[in-house]
């Protein structure tokens, strides 16, 4: 036998307490009482729920069996239901009605009608849960229920148990948000007062208060500026319209506060339960807030991180200048820009926008004169070495919509100089909390030693590129009998010098001079060295000192460093052009041999090869010729051709004469190439190349016609 309750209640916040007393006493002469927590909650979200997004009338029905309960609330605004889609997350708190009526009912659905819609759901006891069968043992369309509810007596209102809080898996199922509102509504049933509000610290920004939850979401509640100022400085503004505030206290002082209409005249009795339910809110919200913190400090510490991460990816300034404003959008900000500010001008070098349509505005702006102007007002503000922040009304009149937020400035700063400036910005509504600012601070000295190391690495790298084309000639020499070409690779990074050299250089008598080099080691020691070598063979050379006694002076002078010195290789010759051959003399100081390549593809080591230089005062030195025919060519090179390595194996000499076989007939500069590429495609240098080729073209030169041809010529 079911009985069956019906009521209307107006769009009010006191419909929800009304519908929670008719649940309550139609339960309460019933064997459902230990349903009354799962019910109260769900006409709560129920009612509330239709007063926020229908505001009409709302009709409550509510039918109670033996063991089963059921409740109906129906509006009168015809439509689809308020649903989100998505379930709730840890951040976003709207539409966990439906999910709670699925969590909690045991059966639940929606009705629609021409005029109105409803929302109802059935909770049955541990005995109507278990499916039924019929006499065939076939199961019938019973819902099982979703958790088994704990056998707890029957408690009065007023039981201090039933207003703190809820059976354990019963709160499980709830936000902190619902939770309180749901203590709320039990506040205010168990000691009479209308409304009760709760304010609390936003979780983004401490200087801000929020209204965190309510029993009565269409009424009136106090400013939040007046319930921060009377709870943090204990004024009794509140106390004088007769409301009763209970400051929510931490360690550092006030949090947040529950505010009572009417509260200032319960008796003793019930301000002490009121004081028990705000201590029992001020743990939920504490709880709340160190778990947020425990989740905005775990994303800022991945967001760092994979800064960390993606800085240490790239050595190149604006590659580290636009990461930084691409980790910052749309994390943190609408729109960012980075300036660097290493020259006379700040220099816009990155941006980014939520809104992609607004990038060209924000380039071109912050670009232009007045961009230019705030740059250099930030950079000098920003010499305190700390963020800066503006309103958006200082920015740029052309920005429009970005003037309407705030923007924050933030030095970026590398071994106590600023390389930059970062500015973020957020629009009308957006602030930056003192956990933003932290972040981003952390944000932009990872961004500042970044930039700074690539902008180190790229200044060396030009230096190194700029030493190393000094070392070599800028143009090689061309004739109508011979031809040159070289090939030069350094193993190091892009900031270190190589040390090898190669030189080709014109004599006085009409020849060349030609020059290929190993000094020991790397850097600017190895570079020194080599410029030395470099000058020292060209000058005597030039002034007809033969190859042996000029590799012996260089000998001398390596040596006269002391242990600035360092020993070397070279091979050094001079070309002497023989009709439409080319007759080479050189001599090597501990230098690999050279390799003839003849026109007809036959290849042979020529020379014989000194004493290293740089080691002993007295080195042995022999000198060598070899005549170049039409077609021949001699290749000079470097030990990191023949022992380039991979794996095992070295690239070695059988390789290198086979390489140039293929290479027959081939012109100077194509041989040097070929070389070159098949020493690559082998194995990881690990030590520079040089390569250095002298091929005779055989060019006849021009002579003089015969009398008579000039004669015929003339007629």
């Amino acid at each position: 036998m079911s009985n069956q309750t019906m009521t209307t209640l107006p769009p009010t916040g006191s419909s929800a307490s009304a519908a929670r007393r008719m649940v309550e006493a139609a339960i309460a002469d019933s064997d459902l009482t230990l349903l009354l927590d799962e019910a109260l909650l769900l006409v709560t979200e129920l009612v509330t729920n239709a007063i926020v997004h229908a505001g009409t009338d709302l009709d409550v029905h509510i039918e109670v069996d033996d063991d089963r309960l059921r409740v109906e609330v129906v509006d009168r605004t015809p439509g689809l239901l308020h649903v989100v889609h998505e379930s709730p997350t840890e951040t976003r708190e709207g539409g966990r009605g439906l999910f709670l009526l699925d969590a909690l009912a045991s059966e639940w659905g929606t009705r629609h009608f021409g005029w109105g819609k409803s929302v109802w759901f059935v909770l049955l006891t541990d005995a109507a849960a278990a499916p039924a069968t019929d006499g065939d043992g076939r199961h019938v369309g019973v819902r099982t229920a979703r958790h088994v509810l704990p056998e707890t007596p029957v408690r009065p209102r007023r039981d201090i148990g039933w207003l703190l809080g809820l059976p354990l898996d019963v709160e499980q199922q709830l936000s902190p948000t619902q939770l309180i509102a749901e203590l709320l509504h039990r506040l205010s049933d168990g000691v009479g007062v209308p409304q009760c509000w709760v304010y609390a610290q936003a979780a983004d920004d401490e200087r801000r208060w929020d209204l965190v939850a309510t029993n009565d979401p269409t009424a009136a509640a106090p400013a939040v500026e007046t319930v921060r100022r009377a709870a943090q400085n204990k004024t009794d503004e509140l106390a004088r319209e007769g409301m009763l505030l209970i400051p929510l206290q931490s360690a550092s002082g006030a949090f947040g506060a529950v505010a009572l209409e009417r509260g200032a005249d319960l008796d003793p009795e019930d301000d002490a339960l009121a004081r028990l339910v705000a201590e029992r809110i001020g743990v939920i919200l504490r709880d709340d807030r160190a778990r947020v913190t425990q989740l905005r400090s775990r994303g800022s510490l991945a967001l760092l991180a994979e800064a960390s991460e993606m800085f240490a990816g790239t050595l190149d300034v604006q590659l580290g200048m636009t990461l930084a404003t691409q980790l910052v959008v749309p994390r943190f900000a609408r729109w960012s820009a980075v300036w660097a500010t290493d020259e006379r001008v700040p220099r816009l070098m990155a941006i980014a926008h939520a809104d992609e349509e607004r990038l060209e505005t924000l380039r071109s702006t912050l670009s232009g004169p007045d961009g230019e102007l705030l740059a250099m007002r930030l950079a000098r503000d920003l010499v305190e070495r700390r963020p800066n922040l503006l309103p958006g009304s200082e920015l740029p009149t052309e920005l429009g919509e970005e003037r309407s937020g705030e923007v924050l400035a933030l030095p970026l700063i590398a071994r106590r100089r600023l390389v930059g400036l970062l500015i973020v910005g957020r629009p009308a509504g957006g602030i930056f909390g003192a956990d933003d600012v932290s972040l981003l601070n952390d944000l932009g000295r990872r961004t500042a030693v970044a930039v700074d190391s690539a902008r180190l690495y790229e200044e060396s790298t030009s230096i190194a590129q700029a030493l190393q084309a000094s070392l070599l000639p800028p143009t090689l020499p061309d004739s109508s009998v011979s031809e040159f070409g070289a090939r030069y690779a350094a193993a190091g990074e892009g900031n270190e010098v190589g040390g090898d050299f190669y030189d080709v250089f014109e004599l006085p008598d009409g020849g060349w001079g030609v020059a290929i080099g190993d000094v020991c080691g790397k850097g600017a020691e190895a570079a020194a060295i080599t410029g030395m070598a470099r000058n020292i063979l060209r000058l005597l050379v030039r002034d007809g000192v033969p190859p042996p006694p000029a590799l012996r002076r260089l000998n001398d002078a390596i040596l006269e460093l002391g242990d600035r010195g360092r020993f070397c290789t070279a091979l050094l010759g001079t070309i002497k052009p023989d009709d439409d051959r080319l007759r080479l003399t050189f001599s090597s100081a501990g230098h690999p041999a050279p390799a003839l390549l003849r026109a007809d593809g036959s290849v042979s080591f020529v020379g014989r090869s000194g004493t290293l230089l740089g080691i002993l005062s007295e080195v042995e030195l022999a000198e060598d010729t070899v005549v170049l025919a039409p077609g021949d060519a001699l290749v000079f090179y470097t030990d990191g051709v023949t022992e380039r390595r991979n794996g095992n194996m070295m690239f070695g000499e059988h390789n290198l004469l086979a390489c140039l076989r293929s290479a027959a007939g081939a012109s100077a500069d194509a041989i040097a190439g070929l070389l070159e590429e098949h020493v690559q495609r082998f194995g990881v240098a690990r030590d520079d190349l040089a390569v250095l080729v002298v091929r005779c073209t055989g060019k006849a030169r021009a002579v003089a016609a015969p009398p008579s041809a000039l004669s015929v010529a003339a007629f």
